[in-house]
């Protein structure tokens, strides 16, 4: 399957709408476009791999993912995925979402960073993580037709990021030595690795 349509469109739904309208309102332009990438890539990747996810959870979760990376949502003492997590599962559940799809939502913005994710049994889990990774890292970028990923970075250009996220990964580990961002510069060179992406 082509995934060129459907990054022409996303889930109409109000749900939607208002993740959609959290990250214009919190993110720079770099992040809003890795975000919508990331949902792309997501969907290629489980394509490829024969999943069908819940588009809705997915693209909630994609969008929502480094919320807690932004000025707005930033918090000085808790892991920006776990903070981002909650975020986005109080105003999922207040805009009226069912707490699973909440729930889904959450431990897919959770656990996005941990190298064991792409395993989940939950596509949507499984595609944040994978979406993410392919976008910031360049990894199983060869599960996606070259086509797929020029039209992609044509839709959603990737200026900016790079910079964008070694500020905000260096700031979370500084402030939070025991975080996820933190162990994984640490012990896995994840800012040696960004720069080279």
């Amino acid at each position: 399957m082509s995934f060129a349509p459907a990054l022409a469109r996303r889930p109409d739904t109000p749900l939607a709408d208002l993740a959609e309208r959290m990250l214009q309102a919190a993110a720079p332009p770099a992040l809003v476009a890795h975000c919508h990438r990331t949902y792309a890539y997501a969907e290629a990747i489980l394509d490829h791999r024969g999943l069908s996810p819940d588009r809705e959870a997915l693209f909630l979760g994609a969008t929502l993912h480094d919320l807690g990376l932004t000025p707005t949502w930033e918090d000085p003492s808790t892991p920006f995925e776990e903070h981002g997590a909650a975020v986005a599962h109080e105003a999922l559940v207040r805009h009226g979402a069912p707490p699973e799809l909440a729930d889904l939502v959450h431990d897919a913005i959770r656990l996005h960073l941990d190298l064991t994710t792409g395993d989940d049994h939950r596509p949507e889990v499984a595609g944040i993580h994978l979406g993410s990774a392919a976008d910031v890292l360049g990894l199983r970028l060869d599960e996606i037709p070259a086509p797929t990923i020029e039209l992609i970075l044509k839709t959603h250009p990737a200026e900016g990021l790079a910079p964008f996220l070694h500020d905000a990964f260096t700031r979370e580990a500084q402030h939070k030595p025991h975080c996820a961002t933190a162990v994984l510069i640490r012990d896995f060179h994840l800012l040696d690795t960004l720069r080279h992406a």
